[in-house]
């Protein structure tokens, strides 16, 4: 099982980790976060815990992460205009066949294509060569002025589970 969980304030960066040690203290009762260590590519993850997994991700000022059984990415970006090219240079054609031509599409593409390559801990550059693939389970989310989507292994959750993580509290300011 997959949930999301999210926080927003002033700074997503600054909201991740303590959003993390709420949502694994919610969904697994610890009370704090194992060691974490990082892949060879970057990705972190628990130290010895292959049944535990977690994503991060941040923009603006929203943090989401994912937890679940099973590896697990999410990605979210806050929805605003950038140069016109931009999507011939990082959709695949495949994706720019069924992109609308809107930054929301945009960003819902992107998200998406993130998420996968995070669960997997691919590469996802160069980006028009990473293609997400149809039978990734996946499930994207939107709100004023942002996109997100979680790719992982199983039934994704079918929406987020918002709650304040005290950055001051948890010691991060």
């Amino acid at each position: 099982m997959t949930d999301i969980y999210g926080a927003i304030g002033a700074d997503g960066r600054r909201l991740a980790w303590p959003l993390l040690e709420r949502a694994v203290r919610l969904r697994w009762g610890w009370t704090a976060l194992p060691p974490v260590e990082r892949s060879p590519r970057g990705k972190p993850r628990f130290t010895g815990l292959e049944d535990r997994w977690f994503s991060l991700s941040h923009s603006g000022g929203i943090a989401l992460c994912a937890l679940s059984e099973c590896p697990v990415g999410v990605d979210v970006e806050i929805v605003r205009p950038r140069r016109a090219g931009l999507p011939g240079r990082l959709l695949s054609e495949r994706e720019l066949a069924r992109f609308d031509g809107s930054w929301e599409d945009f960003y819902r593409v992107w998200t998406l294509k993130e998420s996968w390559c995070k669960r997997d801990d691919l590469p996802l550059y160069p980006p028009r060569r990473v293609e997400t693939p149809p039978a990734c389970p996946y499930q994207s989310y939107a709100g004023a002025g942002w996109r997100a989507a979680v790719c992982c292994r199983d039934a994704p959750p079918g929406g987020i589970i918002w709650l304040e993580a005290d950055c001051k509290k948890e010691g991060y300011l």
